[in-house]
């Protein structure tokens, strides 16, 4: 068992365990009973597998990825001798061998169970940075596929924390009649303390089950904590779990004075547990518009561990009907009845069947040291989430060392993240009367509303007909919600600022979407940004009577080819982007050649397998386009039984006598390729892994891009452990959006807003005329390009400048560089291309495509004008512009009276890569991870006189920001670009200096 601790611990740790080891004496020091191992409990001499089992065994062979292993940790507190406890669990493993059996499918068909002479096997010694890390290595071994041949269907794990020493037990369902957690744990104890050991229960589990009579349906409310007395009991951000495949585990603690529904201010066990599992049930029946629940309570409540996300069910349990127009009080004294009777039987009337009725758990949670007695040793748990399989909702009652009531609650893969906290804020709110509701007798009918129906409005929405004093923590509530949905923390609170956890515009328009789609809830662009907290945001917000609803495709004619293949026309953005590539002669002007450094190694089979779970995921990845005899345009889905007939992926053994800058420069052949190719190299220099990632625009987006690296990164830890990844949901296919654009034509009063700012615009910029010229041809597109890398203090100092004006960092560099070259031309306005999402529509905020359209600002000077004053008129020009950014820039120069791709309305860009996922790490099966980094292109070509690509990147915690400006050869000779870099770089470090927003900008009189 100690084989392999010199490459756990360190040195000074591995001394003091041979140490213990050495002079651990064969007797109870401390006076307890000595017990032989000879005496220890035996189990039957016939190793037989029993009919549960062979059902286990076989539902884990049908599915791998099938989670049935149940997880619980514990820290250790008091003073543990870890050499004794590690003894202790090697102990029980020899006298329990269910623990250790494998097992094994024979030539004549029968399964085989035998105990294995190896030892050591279910005892793991680690060493870990926190807690935290602790939590991801226990998820990724219980989530880790089991090979019965091999492996035992137990394992131990003890944890070295930097200031606690965490235990952990995995168990296998497959163990469930023999031997349960409560069993190892109490004999775990007995042999610490050199007592004779107990033998394990003998069990009656219920049947596996993966499918739930829920509560909820499937499209469910986003959730979040409302007071911050909620505890979400999350992921750990290392974690190489999908987040999307757990159960979710949300606690609270309420002082029992501040229960009213309790008549004793420390009830007994099952009065407890009837007064609040009745009104938890009855709460459901109003969450989800029910006849009834049929409410299962633990006929002994401490004879279990209580730890509701166990796969490890019994049937010993009471149910018991809770009706929605039942009566509370009368609920609540049978339900005592019954858990005092034990009559288990389910009482029914002529309305309900409890047979079809949804189901909710209500546990006890048991203090650990009822089971886990030994000396100078106290268990305290630690709270998990869970990849099992469970129902919608499960709660657990218990009582702290002050006797306060701790609640709490498991969702489960069906409800969204955070939705729990909610959940559980809205049901405290109740029992102790903040919200009013059924804890006081009469039920509300705040809550009573359905969620059958997938477009009917959230809770919140429907609860605020009328302006009313709580209709700003509603409010609140649904803001704070999305922050945190769409920034991914679960932190975040009601009075923090949404770009201290690095909001920015896609992020806000996001949000925007949702609170209007979801909620029914209407905020301002500028009104977001100027009020950056849920709390402040909410007195700005204000309740739509009719929601945006998503519109269905309608009667779009959908064309198909000779396959059968659902073809698609092109959405608008796609198809401005077609005009240039076609007046290019197909080049590619458009390829998006991406690279990835890999510095550790990469396995590139399992890369490939991930990658094409997102290409059959996402039917943007694997689309043809082609024009028709007529010249219109038509995008095809390639269907996923096809796929073999296409090369997309090519290893690092297959590209030896190919480079980076030859792959990037591709030319796809769009009605026959699909629009990726990804090709492993091996770096000459480092020998590193390098990947090019090479995509057609036509394809996806950045933001697109985001969403592909989030879901490559679940797919490959799924696929290195010999899993199919889970996804929380299916995002609705790119094709479906452009029918449904394309039915809708222009609207022709948001192409009116941009002709309208951009009529008389300057056509041209003139920077340097006093300079001599480029030497380039005319008609040529060379170009090349600086990077500009900002030192740390300066970085800083534009966060700092941002916030100062409520303003994103992309209005703060924008803002600097059209200051530069207002100073180097003496301008009094500019035209300034940037992109913008082009996502309107929220049902489509999580599909992979390209919706990303490109717009021009005309930003105006003015004499006396300040830093601030310029921050926050461009942000209310590109805020104000948002609604309207479904017109592509196209559209706007044909209504302009001229000609897309002659003649252009602007020759400046600017675009910020914000929170860019091409930085990032891969998980491996042992909760370890693979760090990739992004590499620049080489750029030897320009589209326009200049774009500014700013990159905002956050790398192991640290942000940064650096700049690549590239130019057109023919429009600026060497020394101009140095001009233009030195300004830029100048008005950087005049923006970022404390108190810059007061300065007033020198004005140029350059001619």
């Amino acid at each position: 068992m100690t084989g392999g601790f010199d490459r756990l611990l360190t040195e000074s740790e591995l001394e003091r365990l041979d140490e213990a080891l050495k002079t651990q004496e064969d007797h109870d020091q401390f006076g307890g009973e000595t017990v032989p191992l000879s005496e220890k409990w035996s189990p039957l001499d016939a190793v037989e597998v029993t009919q549960h089992q062979e059902r286990i065994w076989l539902a884990q062979q049908q599915d791998p990825a099938l989670q049935l292993r149940h997880a619980l940790a514990y820290r250790l507190g008091g003073s543990p001798e870890i050499a004794r406890l590690t003894r202790a669990v090697d102990s029980v493993t020899e006298a329990l061998p269910e623990l250790t059996m494998r097992y094994r499918f024979s030539d004549d068909g029968e399964l085989l169970k035998h105990p294995t002479a190896e030892c050591g096997e279910t005892l793991e010694v680690v060493n870990v940075d926190s807690r935290q890390e602790a939590i991801a290595l226990i998820l990724a071994r219980q989530q880790a596929p089991w090979a019965s041949e091999t492996e035992p269907p137990f394992i131990a794990l003890v944890m070295f924390c930097p200031h606690e020493v965490i235990l952990a037990l995995i168990m296998h369902r497959i163990v469930e009649e023999m031997c349960t957690p409560e069993d190892v744990l109490a004999n775990i104890a007995r042999a610490y303390d050199r007592k004779s050991f107990i033998a394990p229960s003998q069990n009656v589990p219920t049947e596996l089950t993966l499918e739930a009579n829920d509560i909820a349906p499937v499209v469910w409310l986003r959730g979040a904590q409302t007071t911050g007395r909620i505890v979400d009991f999350g992921v750990p951000s290392s974690c190489p779990v999908a987040t999307g495949s757990l159960a979710h585990r949300y606690g609270t603690v309420i002082e029992t004075h501040a229960l009213p529904v309790l008549q004793h201010p420390v009830p007994d066990i099952q009065t407890l547990l009837a007064s609040l599992g009745t009104r938890f049930a009855s709460f459901l029946c109003g969450l989800g518009a029910q006849e009834g629940i049929v409410a299962s309570f633990p006929e002994q409540p401490e004879a279990r561990l209580g730890d509701h996300s166990a796969g490890f069910a019994f049937g010993d349990t009471i149910d018991v009907l809770i009706e929605a127009d039942a009566e509370l009080r009368g609920a609540e004294i049978e339900v005592l009845n019954r858990l005092r009777s034990g009559v288990v039987s389910v009482p029914t009337n002529e309305k309900t069947s409890p047979e079809q009725m949804p189901k909710v758990s209500i546990r006890w949670l048991t203090e650990p040291r009822r089971f886990f007695e030994a000396r100078t040793v106290v268990l305290e748990r630690v709270p998990l989430p869970t990849p099992e399989i469970r129902p919608d909702f499960e709660l657990a009652v218990g009582l702290d060392a002050e006797d306060r009531v701790v609640l709490e609650l498991v969702t489960g893969q069906r409800i969204a993240r955070h939705a729990g906290a909610l959940v559980l804020d809205l049901f405290v709110g109740q029992l102790t009367g903040e919200v009013a509701g059924k804890a006081e007798g009469n039920y509300s009918s705040g809550l009573h509303y359905s969620l059958a129906n997938a477009e009917c409005p959230s809770m919140i929405a429907r609860n605020l007909a009328a302006p009313q004093e709580s209709d700003g923590a509603a409010i609140r509530t649904a803001i704070l919600q999305e922050f945190r949905e769409a920034l991914a923390t679960p932190e975040l609170g009601v009075d923090d600022d949404f770009f201290d956890f690095g909001g920015h515009s896609l992020v806000a328009t996001r949000i925007i979407g949702r609170l209007l789609h979801n909620h029914g809830i209407e905020v301002r662009f500028n009104d977001l940004f100027g009020n950056p907290t849920a709390a402040a945001l909410a007195r700005h917000a204000r309740i739509v009577a009719d929601a945006k609803k998503s519109v269905g495709n309608g009667s779009v004619e959908i064309h198909t080819g000779d396959s059968g293949t659902a073809i698609a026309p092109l959405a608008l953005a796609q198809m401005s982007l077609w005009k240039i590539y076609s007046a290019f002669g197909y080049s590619e002007i458009f390829n998006l050649p991406f690279a990835l450094d890999f510095l550790d190694p990469v396995d590139e089979t399992v890369f490939e397998e991930a990658f094409r779970d997102l290409i059959k995921r996402h039917s943007a990845l694997r689309t043809l386009f082609f024009e028709d005899e007529q010249g219109d345009v038509f995008q095809k889905v390639v269907p996923v039984e096809e796929l073999q007939n296409y090369q997309w992926f090519w290893g690092s053994e297959e590209s030896t006598n190919t480079d980076r800058n030859t792959e990037a420069g591709y030319r796809f052949d769009l009605a026959r390729e699909l629009p990726v190719r990804l090709r492993f190299l091996k770096d000459k220099a480092t020998g590193r892994q390098m990947l090019s990632f090479l995509f057609q625009h036509l394809a996806l987006d950045e933001w697109s891009v985001n969403l592909m690296m989030d879901e490559l990164v679940e797919a490959y830890r799924a696929r290195a452990s010999g899993a199919v990844p889970v996804w929380s949901g299916d995002p609705k296919p790119f094709h479906d959006f452009a029918r449904k654009q394309v039915k809708a034509g222009v609207n022709g009063e948001h192409l009116s807003y941009w002709t309208d700012m951009l009529i008389d615009a300057p056509r041209e910029l003139v920077l340097f005329p006093d300079l001599p010229a480029a030497t380039e041809p005319e008609d040529t597109v060379a170009g090349s390009w600086v990077e500009m890398r900002l030192k740390k203090d300066v970085s800083e100092g534009l966060y700092a400048l941002a916030k100062d004006n409520s303003a994103s960092l992309f209005n703060v560099v924008y803002g600097a560089i059209s200051a530069a070259l207002q100073k180097l031309g003496g301008l009094t306005d500019l035209v300034i291309g940037t992109s913008a999402s082009g996502r309107t529509d929220p049902d489509y905020f999580d599909t992979v495509g390209y919706f990303t359209t490109v717009v021009a600002h005309r930003v105006r000077f003015n004499d006396g004008q300040t830093v601030g004053g310029l921050v926050r008129d461009i942000k209310e020009l590109i805020n104000g512009s948002m609604p309207y950014q479904d017109i592509p820039i196209d559209l706007v120069e044909t209504a302009l009276g001229m000609t897309p791709g002659r003649d252009h309305l602007f020759d400046v860009f600017i675009q910020i890569h914000a929170q860019n996922k091409l930085n990032g790490n891969l998980p491996t099966p042992d909760g370890g991870r693979i760090a990739f980094r992004q590499v620049d292109p080489d750029k030897h070509e320009s589209h326009l006189g200049l774009q500014f690509e700013v990159m905002e990147e956050v790398i192991d915690g640290d942000r940064s920001i650096r700049v690549l400006m590239s130019y057109q050869a023919k429009r600026y000779a060497p020394a101009q670009v140095e001009a233009i870099r030195e300004t830029v770089m100048e008005m950087y470090e005049l923006f970022a200096a404390s108190g810059a927003s007061d300065r007033k900008l020198l004005k140029t009189n350059r001619v």
